[in-house]
């Protein structure tokens, strides 16, 4: 599974980009990316923009 910042990345999107269209902070982007956890909703927002499932955001970084 691809991290959140390689499907970002692969959607031509910015961190403030993603935030931007999710409705978000740009920090709240940048520590979903670094730390890999976030509240549900938050989650949920990014999925959404991204088009992934939220527990896609959850699992396991390489």
């Amino acid at each position: 599974m691809a991290t959140l910042q390689e499907l970002r990345i692969n959607q031509g999107l910015s961190q403030r980009q993603l935030a931007d269209r999710a409705g978000l902070s740009p920090g709240a982007v940048w520590r979903l990316e670094h730390h890999g956890s976030s509240r549900p909703a938050t989650l949920k927002k990014v999925a959404d923009v991204l088009g992934v499932r939220p527990v896609d955001l959850l699992k396991e970084r390489r």
